[in-house]
């Protein structure tokens, strides 16, 4: 099936893998953010709503201060994936063109 292939462009994949990777940075710097800022929930008193506030929401808030820097640079080692794609479809394209360019230089008789 002629032309059913697909384009991909380098500097696209090595630009997005360089987003990524500071989206996963961001995150893990919310991360420090929100440890903090739930460090400080735990000081805003003793009353009963308070406790009872801090006794529901304590154990979802510390899955979600551990999760998030494991998330943060998970999301980096996406862009540094996609980064290294891109480096290696532009290396793949470069050596595919100098194999056909030393072909052709073969092949004199071969119009374009």
């Amino acid at each position: 099936m002629a032309g059913s292939g697909y384009d991909v462009d380098p500097a696209v994949l090595t630009t997005q893998g360089g987003v990524f990777d500071d989206i996963g940075s961001d995150f893990r710097e919310a991360a420090k953010k929100l440890h903090a800022t739930l460090k400080e929930a735990e000081d805003w008193g003793s009353d009963e709503f308070v406790k009872i506030f801090n006794d529901f929401y304590k154990p979802v808030s510390e899955g979600i201060s551990a999760s998030m820097p494991h998330l943060g640079t998970e999301i980096s080692k996406i862009g540094g994936k996609l980064a290294a794609m891109g480096a290696h479809y532009d290396s793949t394209e470069q050596e595919q063109h100098a194999h056909l360019a030393g072909y052709a230089a073969h092949r004199p008789h071969i119009a374009p």
